[in-house]
């Protein structure tokens, strides 16, 4: 994997992980207005996209395979 395809997974990942809490949270979201939700949908995919910002500068094409290969394992991508 290069750098870039690794960055595109692991944002993958974090989104993944984002609508799973949000499905799992479901029942304390319920009474929510849709507007509300849209809200909370828009909130937390702009905080993945800030959490994902970083690592996706650092792992450009030039990256070193061993620190691929931790981030791959590190994220279970």
């Amino acid at each position: 994997m290069s750098g870039p395809t690794v960055s595109v997974a692991l944002r993958h990942r974090f989104d993944a992980i984002r609508r799973a809490e949000l499905e799992r949270l479901d029942k304390k979201l319920r009474g929510l207005s849709e507007d509300d939700r849209r809200s909370v949908e828009a909130i937390t995919a702009d905080i993945i996209h800030a959490i994902a910002r970083v690592p996706e500068r650092a792992l450009g094409e030039d990256t070193p395979k061993p620190a691929l290969d931790a981030v791959v394992r590190l994220f279970e991508l």
